[in-house]
Parts: C-alpha cells; sequence; structure tokens
C-alpha cells in the first residue's frame, strides 16, 4: 500500500514550484506541486530563490532632511508663490503723497517722489526702474524713468525717491501729460517696471504695472493779480510795472518752471509782457513778485476794443486783465515741453476798480524815481508812461484853462495859471491822498 501511493504521488512531471510558496498553477492538466519548505523540495530550487539582505538607510542630517521636505514641495514654491507675491504687487495702490517735477534744461528734469508700499509680511526687494508713460497712448511710450533703490519691506512702508536727475525720452508724451496736469483737476501716471522679491531665502520676479491718479492745477483756478504798480520813469530796459500775482497750486506736486512770461491780455489787445523769475510752486497759494512792460501807448490807442472787452467785469467793479505763456527760460534757455503747454493756455484774473486805481494813482503821486533818478514833472512822467507827453500836456492844460478861470469882484477875470491843477497848492495833495486811501482800500 505504502509503496503504490509513493508512486500515484510522484507519477509525471510536478508542476514548478511557486514563488509565493504556493500550490502551482495547474496549467496542463498536470499534478499541483509541492510547497517550497514541504516534503519533495529540491536543492536547486531553494538555493535559486535565496533573497538577499539590504543595508539599513544611513541617517539623514537635519539639513538633508530640510533639502528632501522642499523638493517634495518645489512644485508649490515655483508656482504657487510666484503667483501669491504677484498678486500682492498687483494689489498695490501706490498713492502719490508728494513730489516735484523740477525743470533743469530742455532734456532734462528733477523728480522727486513719495509713495508707498503695503506687504503682509517682511521682504526685500530689488532695486526698480519704472517707467512712467500715458496709459490712453496705444504703443507703450515712457517719456521718463524713475529708479527706485532697493527697499526692505515690512507691513506699510514709505518709499521715497529724491532728486533724481532724469533724460526726457518723449517730448511728446510728456506735453500730453502736463497738459491734463494743468487742465484738471485730476490726472492720471502710468508705471509699469519688472524687479525681484526676496522672501528670505526664496525670490520671485514680480511684474509691476499701474495706473496712480495725481491732484493736478485744475487751469490755475484762483489765479490773479494781487498788486500793481507803475516804474516811474521806466527802467532803462524799458520795464515800467511791477507787482505780485497769486499762483495757486491745486495739485500734490512741486513744480519747478524756471523764469516765466506771460503776456499780459485786454480782451484781443496785448497790453504788456510780464516775467515772473524762479517760479517754484509748492502745492498751495503761491504769491510771487513780477515786473516788466505795460505797452500804455497800445491801451490808449485800442481804448475802445478795450472797454469792449471789460464790459461784464466793470459791472461787477472789475478790471479783467488775461494772461497767455510767451517764454519759459532756465539758465538762458528755453524749455520747449513747457512753452508748448503754457502758450495755449489763458487764464483770468479779475482786480478791483478802486485796487487798480489806487495803485496807479499812488505810482504817480510819488513823483517818480523809479530807476533812481527821481525828477521829472508828472506831466512828463506820465506822458513818457502813455507815449505821448505833449499830447497829455497840452489836454490837461485845455482843461486846466477852461475850468481855472474865475471872475473877480469888479468883473474882470483873474489869470490864468499855466501851471497845471493837479500839481499846486492842496490839489496835489488832494491827490496823494486820494492814493494813498484807494491803495489802503478806504475808498
Amino acid at each position: 500500500m505504502t509503496s503504490a501511493f509513493r508512486e500515484e504521488v510522484h507519477n509525471g512531471p510536478s508542476s514548478p514550484p511557486s514563488i509565493h510558496g504556493a500550490k502551482g498553477v495547474n496549467t496542463k492538466g498536470e499534478q499541483p506541486g509541492t510547497f517550497l519548505d514541504g516534503p519533495g523540495r529540491d536543492d536547486v530550487s531553494t538555493d535559486d530563490h535565496v533573497q538577499e539582505k539590504v543595508a539599513p538607510a544611513a541617517t539623514l542630517t537635519k539639513k538633508q532632511k530640510f533639502k528632501r521636505h522642499c523638493g517634495r514641495f518645489k512644485w508649490c514654491f515655483m508656482v504657487i508663490l510666484p503667483a501669491i507675491v504677484q498678486r500682492i504687487v498687483d494689489d498695490q495702490s501706490l498713492p502719490i503723497k508728494g513730489g516735484a517735477f523740477l525743470c533743469l534744461s530742455p532734456t532734462q528734469m528733477m523728480i522727486s517722489l513719495e509713495t508707498s508700499l503695503k506687504t503682509p509680511l517682511a521682504a526685500r526687494i530689488d532695486p526698480l526702474t519704472m517707467f512712467l508713460y500715458n496709459k490712453a497712448t496705444p504703443e507703450f511710450s515712457p517719456f521718463v524713468n524713475l529708479t527706485l533703490p532697493a527697499q526692505r519691506l515690512d507691513g506699510e512702508t514709505p518709499i521715497v525717491v529724491t532728486n533724481q536727475t532724469v533724460t526726457i525720452t518723449n517730448d511728446t508724451e510728456l506735453i500730453t501729460w502736463f497738459n491734463d496736469v494743468w487742465d484738471k483737476p485730476q490726472t492720471e501716471l502710468s508705471v509699469r517696471g519688472d524687479s525681484t522679491v526676496h522672501l528670505g531665502a526664496l525670490h520671485s520676479k514680480v511684474h509691476l504695472e499701474k495706473t496712480v491718479a495725481v491732484n493736478s492745477l485744475n487751469q490755475l483756478q484762483g489765479f490773479g493779480i494781487e498788486e500793481l504798480s507803475l516804474i516811474l520813469p521806466p527802467l532803462a530796459d524799458g520795464r515800467n510795472v511791477r507787482g505780485t500775482l497769486n499762483l495757486p497750486n491745486w495739485g500734490s506736486l512741486t513744480l519747478g518752471l524756471g523764469n516765466v512770461s506771460l503776456n499780459l491780455m485786454a480782451g484781443d489787445v496785448r497790453i504788456g509782457l510780464i516775467t515772473i523769475y524762479d517760479v517754484l510752486i509748492p502745492p498751495g497759494n503761491n504769491t510771487r513778485e513780477f515786473d516788466g512792460r505795460l505797452y500804455l501807448d497800445q491801451l490808449m490807442g485800442n481804448l475802445g476794443a478795450v472797454l469792449s472787452a471789460q464790459g461784464e467785469a466793470l459791472n461787477q467793479g472789475m478790471i479783467q486783465i488775461d494772461a497767455t505763456g510767451n517764454a519759459t527760460i532756465i539758465n538762458g534757455q528755453h524749455i520747449p515741453f513747457v512753452e508748448a503747454i503754457l502758450r495755449k493756455k489763458r487764464v483770468t484774473s479779475k482786480i478791483g476798480v478802486f485796487t487798480l486805481l489806487g495803485d496807479v494813482i499812488n505810482s504817480l503821486s510819488q513823483g517818480g524815481g523809479g530807476n533812481g533818478t527821481g525828477g521829472g514833472s508828472l506831466v512828463d512822467l506820465v506822458g513818457d508812461t502813455f507815449g505821448n507827453s505833449t499830447l497829455l500836456s497840452q489836454a490837461l492844460h485845455h482843461w486846466n484853462n477852461a475850468t481855472a478861470g474865475q471872475q473877480t469882484p469888479g468883473g474882470g477875470v483873474k489869470s490864468r495859471s499855466t501851471t497845471p491843477w493837479w500839481t499846486r497848492g492842496p490839489s496835489s495833495l488832494h491827490l496823494l491822498k486820494l492814493g494813498m486811501k484807494m491803495r489802503m482800500g478806504k475808498l
């Protein structure tokens, strides 16, 4: 029995042993084989399946562990972090809190600018070149560029550029922007630039592109001649008027324009040319002195047209004098982009009739001496100013003859003096008092 059983079990070829220690798979109707560790195991099969032991992994340092950890999340730093940093930059408002645009020459300006950046975490930003341009222009055409120094940012951080000399790169675009600065109460300034932001050992490239609002001049509303006096006799170079005027700056930027010359206009008649020296106008009202020439011969020769243009103003007890740009000069050089703007602008100044008469009469009653020489009769001084002292003397002498003759008690006529009435006796004193009263606003 025993012999027969053994023959039955081992009759025919056995199936290959399973490497997993399970029964062999019978694919050809063959008898199942034995387990690897069961009866019938042969030495050859066991030798083929001997496994080598793996050496234990070496212990990693903290630095290596951190590097391995960062490697697993490298995609996060390469994609998510730059997106977060760019979003922070995009959300910046860049408020213009102050600054200055000072003309230096036809091709250069000195610019100062004060703004701020606000970050939710501490960071460091590399130097940034900001290109200033007009967003409305179809093609990107910056007119100047500023370099912001490297900054450490933490919360709201002030960003200040001080007295940076820049070269004008596009006159046409600069004129376009300055034209809006003049006309509007608020204008836009667009900036663009690229830099790198560092967060500890990590860094990310960022692109800055922003359009910010800037308070502007609002057509110089409030401009006005505050005082105007004649220089008698005129100076050697022909200047015969001086005074003060108000230059209001409604904006947030200080403007420096050099020596600015303005045409004085009464309607369509050009009645003078004045110069304001070293024009520097910070925000607010600014009183500046001027001097120049009044073309009184033009004024008298076109009196009808002048008075016609004054109709509305005279109804309000005012005299209207307008101003337009003539020239802007710094160190003997014209500044074309400023002149191109001012020559197209016209600002209106109204001065009270009595104020103006008081200033003029006070000038006349001082009796000359404008150039330090003194002397000269009032008729000569006024006549020279108006361009025809002989005609004025004759007219005033005729007025004196027509009014000074009085009949004596005996029926005779007093002799008429050839001395004008306003220069003799108390008349000149009355004229002086009149001028002083008007100048002090008492009349």
